[in-house]
């Protein structure tokens, strides 16, 4: 799912999405459709949720250690040992859960789409309340409700968790979007916020946080995408050019996955050095949908979307765009979202045979195991027990 912001609901199984120019952008959690195959998965040992790292990250785009295995693999969901459970915040029935964080959301708030952690013990909640397809986001702080903010299409925390940001993103009656926008900025210790007024565009999406910086974009009414870099407290956005249609921007604010063309058949995507313009590489057979400080990876999905999943998901070399591992299959397991849970590993929301599990895949190894049992329900009977947030 990068993450854009892609968002898969909780019981209804609906997707929060933006739509640019015909192609589905992911900017948090991206859906995709992977199968079982007879073969096995070699799971990975289970292990504790990892602590903050101390030591400074690798310099970005530093090719990692040649993968052992086929690069395709496939997914069975039923032949996976359960391992950790996610280091990442995830929904479990109505319990949002991290580590030893966890707290209930009132039946009353409606399917979860997102959750964002804030801070160390807090996390900002898209759900909706109502059956009209309109989000509201939660702030939750030790167990405790706080404030509601109606309207939001988007959210994100940075790497660190310290800061925030979300859009709001006001509709007509019919749910039409409004050529006008709010962006919010939030430190999570003290609560503090500043916002920015958009008008003459629609369609926000939060790509990436950093301290006070936000690197957000928006449609014109012609729907022509453009990246922007706001400072908190700042008048006015900056926009980018290097990355003119963006479909990633990495949590360090390096490098962003821009869509360079689309056709029918499919999208191509350049991946684009921010501060030199560069462009490092192009690929026209995956999508980019994540991109994490510190990992030799970025997050993908195929070029084509259409349908209930997207046929694979992949881990594309940072340095060249080749895939170092790709899960695919036919129609037994459907994979709902993704989300970089840590540098070298990915969590993956997927059902199979009216179940669904959280499972974790390690693209360096080829090896994938359960980060969350399989539990009865799918998105399509309305029921999903989990839900990924980032």
């Amino acid at each position: 799912m990068k993450r854009s912001i892609k968002l898969a609901g909780l019981v209804t199984g609906v997707s929060v999405a933006a739509v640019v120019a015909g192609t589905l952008v992911a900017a948090q959690q991206t859906p995709t459709l992977a199968t079982a195959s007879g073969g096995s998965v070699t799971p990975i040992d289970s292990r504790p949720a990892p602590a903050p790292s101390t030591t400074p990250s690798k310099p970005p785009g530093t090719s990692p250690a040649q993968p052992s295995g086929p690069v395709k693999q496939t997914l069975d969901l039923t032949k996976l040992k359960q391992g950790a459970e996610p280091a990442t915040a995830y929904v479990d029935g109505r319990s949002v859960r991290r580590g030893e964080i966890e707290f209930t959301l009132p039946a009353s708030d409606g399917p979860v789409w997102d959750v964002a952690q804030a801070g160390t013990g807090g996390a900002l909640v898209l759900h909706s309340p109502k059956d009209d397809g309109k989000a509201v986001l939660t702030s939750w702080s030790g167990g405790s409700r706080g404030e509601t903010v109606n309207d939001v299409s988007s959210v994100l925390s940075a790497a660190d968790h310290s800061t925030s940001a979300y859009a709001v993103q006001p509709t007509t009656a019919d749910g039409a979007e409004l050529p006008r926008f709010t962006l919010t900025w939030r430190d999570n210790a003290s609560g503090e916020k500043m916002s920015l007024q958009r008008t003459g565009e629609h369609g926000p999406i939060v790509h990436a946080v950093q301290g006070s910086e936000v690197y957000f974009s928006a449609l014109s009414k012609s729907s022509k995408q453009t990246l922007y870099r706001w400072t908190a407290g700042d008048a006015a956005p900056r926009p980018i050019s290097a990355a003119p249609s963006p479909s990633a921007v990495s949590s360090d604010l390096q490098f962003a996955a821009s869509i360079v063309s689309q056709a029918d058949d499919g999208s191509c995507t350049a991946l684009v050095e921010l501060a030199s313009a560069k462009k490092r590489w192009q690929t026209c057979t995956y999508a980019v949908d994540e991109l994490l400080s510190g990992s030799d990876f970025a997050l993908g999905g195929p070029a084509y979307r259409d349908g209930y999943g997207d046929g694979l998901f992949a881990a594309l070399d940072l340095k060249t765009g080749k895939a170092v591992r790709e899960w695919s299959g036919g129609s037994a397991v459907a994979i709902i979202s993704t989300v970089m849970e840590d540098p070298d590993h990915v969590l993956v929301l997927a059902e199979q045979d009216g179940k669904t599990a959280i499972a974790r895949c390690a693209p360096k190894t080829g090896t994938c195991e359960l980060a969350a049992p399989l539990k009865k329900g799918t998105g399509d009977e309305n029921n999903r027990p989990y839900q990924l947030g980032h």
